[in-house]
């Protein structure tokens, strides 16, 4: 009737407490009679903790043998169907990202010198919103491309291969979707903001130099050019009585020829030099009559970009001047200034 483990030993004092029972005793013909005594035992195991019944002991055994195995083609339809949505959600996830995060890069970020990752946090943000919001669409998309369907069991589906499938089918399905959302970098500048960055803080420091500049020599404009060798151009944005950004070819005018030999150039009459790029006077509206340009020199000796100073004033009166050897001297002296910070800016 009930199965008893074997080897299982009962104390004596466990069967006596049974045996003085008087009504069992006389159930089973005397308290001495072997049937009393294997009942006893009977009785004793079942309310232990050794007793169970077969139909307990085998009916996890039977349940497990009962699920079927799912087939290779319901396992692949069950990674494809997990991995079908995933690719969705993972190209909108990286997509919104990137555009967010390279929105607040080149805007608040320049603004209030946020570093990259910030700005790459907070497009994160802007990506899980729209993640949760858009979750239904996904959905409804996916659902309308008719996948085949696997017919597993709920049984079946927990099963340990189901379920590695369906995760195996997840990561690759997120990792194909990111991927694709990355595509959109081909069409983006990712260092804009960047020069941004950069551009706003040698600004920073540039103004002062330039404002006080070309007040040390007398000089009606001072600019401050700097090479951008990936373009072969030459900009700036800090000069006097200037807010707009120029940029010029690198071996273009005064500036340019100072750049791309590395000498002091003085000249006394802008226009009877061939040398002479009108072009900037015509945008910023300003005549131009004496140029001095002094050359910057960057760390290992390359030269990352010019001073120039622009119509000299004499010091007695209203009256145009020419540069002399003591203004270049200066000039020179705010140049080493000038690499110092561009190098602590760059980093280098």
């Amino acid at each position: 009737m009930f199965a008893v483990r074997k080897n299982t030993q009962v104390s004596a004092r466990c069967i006596a407490s049974l045996v003085r029972q008087p009504l069992f005793a006389r159930r089973c013909r005397g308290r001495n009679s072997t049937m009393y005594k294997n009942r006893c035992r009977t009785r004793y195991l079942k309310t232990s903790r050794v007793y169970k019944p077969k139909s307990m002991h085998t009916a996890g055994i039977s349940e497990a043998k009962a699920v079927k195995e799912p087939s290779n083609r319901q396992l692949r339809i069950l990674a494809l169907r997990a991995a079908i949505p995933m690719i969705g959600f993972g190209a909108m996830d990286n997509f919104v990202m990137l555009q967010a995060g390279d929105l607040i890069d080149a805007s608040i970020g320049v603004t209030f010198a946020l570093s990259t990752l910030t700005a790459a946090g907070f497009g994160q943000v802007f990506s899980d919103v729209a993640g949760i919001t858009c979750g239904g669409f996904v959905d409804a998309m996916v659902a309308k491309l008719k996948l085949p369907y696997h017919n597993l069991t709920r049984e079946q589906l927990n099963l340990r291969k189901s379920r590695v499938f369906s995760t195996l089918g997840g990561c690759v399905g997120v990792v194909t979707g990111c991927l694709l959302g990355m595509t959109c970098l081909f069409f983006m500048d990712t260092q804009k903001a960047d020069r941004l960055k950069k551009a706003q803080e040698l600004t920073s420091i540039f103004v002062t130099v330039v404002e006080d500049g070309h007040k040390l020599v007398n000089a009606e404009r001072a600019t401050i050019w700097l090479l951008d060798k990936e373009n072969e151009e030459i900009w700036s944005r800090v000069s006097t009585n200037l807010t707009s950004e120029i940029r010029i070819a690198s071996s273009s005018g005064i500036v340019g020829s100072c750049i791309q030999t590395g000498e002091v150039i003085n000249i006394t009459d802008a226009y009877s030099d061939t040398r002479f790029n009108p072009e900037v006077d015509k945008k910023t509206g300003f005549h131009t009559r004496s140029i001095v340009a002094v050359p910057v020199f960057g760390k290992g000796g390359d030269i990352i970009g010019a001073i120039q100073m622009i119509n000299k004033i004499s010091t007695e009166g209203n009256t145009p001047d020419v540069f002399t050897h003591d203004d270049i001297k200066l000039l020179r002296m705010m140049s080493s200034h000038v690499s110092t910070f561009i190098q602590v800016v760059n980093g280098s």
